[in-house]
């Protein structure tokens, strides 16, 4: 496979585990009693079970051998990972849906960074363009609800953001090593924090059967596929391109909840979505021609 068509794979990939990704909305929509903790937690437990039994499969014997093998680069990404999926339930428990949105988009410059100083990852001057556009298009999109200042569930937002960039610097630092098994350990910590949240809140396990199953469709479905994909495009992309491709979820989400219940997205909804999609139209145009020139040379 040459540079270029491995790096539009890589592409494909990451779009479309932000598309799965983008099923939380109308996912939640069908929740009648089931919290943000339940979710964290059930969704969490249905994924690891099902990586489980995967790599039981898959590896027989070798499991305990492959898991060491990852080493700490997939330890650091599951509690990453882990830590972002917390933190992002604990922001918008104490912070509006839009500044949780906005500061969880700030993954890419984040990525950026920690992949230039981390894994010597060059950041070309068409990425930071498209960073700040989509950053343009996500502040639309939040509209008059976002209203940055108001302190602890900003600090959980930019939690959830640091950890997103953290996995994806993981899943680039060994690219030989199964990239799942860093998924695996964020469905463990996930897990853990989810149980604390619901002992915490002392808050009921039992859920009736429809918010059980909409528990294990995000857990086998939503995040899971998704993750398998992102997964998949880590080898061929930088971080920031994985961070900021996979912002197809904020695009999609309105569109999937439009044609599903008929909720007809706003007008920064819109404005802002094509914002976002510019800049990963942009990402993905830019990053192409730059593989097609370094064939050339």
């Amino acid at each position: 496979m040459t540079l270029a068509s491995s790096h539009r794979v890589g592409v494909l990939f990451v779009l479309s585990a932000g598309i799965f990704w983008s099923t939380s909305g109308i996912l939640y929509r069908l929740l009648q009693e089931a919290t943000p903790w339940h979710v964290l937690f059930y969704r969490s437990l249905a994924l690891l079970s099902a990586l489980l039994i995967w790599f039981v499969w898959r590896y027989r014997g070798a499991m305990s051998t492959k898991l060491v093998d990852a080493g700490v680069p997939a330890l650091i990404g599951g509690l990453c990972l882990g830590t972002a999926f917390a933190g992002y339930i604990l922001a918008l428990e104490y912070t509006t849906v839009a500044n949780a949105m906005f500061l969880l988009a700030s993954a890419p410059f984040f990525a950026a960074l920690a992949g230039r100083f981390l894994l010597g990852e060059g950041i070309a001057g068409y990425m930071w363009v498209a960073m700040l556009v989509a950053a343009v298009g996500i502040a639309i999109m939040a509209g008059d609800e976002l209203s940055l200042g108001k302190g602890l569930g900003e600090g959980f937002g930019l939690i959830a953001a640091l950890g997103f960039a953290g996995l994806t610097v993981s899943l680039r630092a060994r690219p030989q090593t199964d990239k799942l098994i860093t998924i695996f350990f964020a469905t463990m910590v996930a897990s853990i924090f989810g149980f604390a949240g619901l002992v915490i809140n002392e808050l009921t396990f039992s859920l009736i059967v429809i918010d059980v199953l909409n528990c294990l469709t995000m857990g086998w479905f939503q995040i899971g596929l998704g993750f398998v994909l992102f997964t998949a495009g880590a080898k061929y992309l930088q971080a920031v391109e994985l961070t900021l491709l996979s912002l197809t979820e904020v695009i999609a989400g309105p569109i999937i909840v439009w044609i599903v219940i008929g909720e007809i997205p706003s007008t920064p909804s819109l404005t802002g979505g094509a914002l976002i999609l510019a800049a990963i139209i942009l990402m993905a145009l830019m990053a192409s021609r730059t593989d097609r020139r370094a064939i050339a040379i």
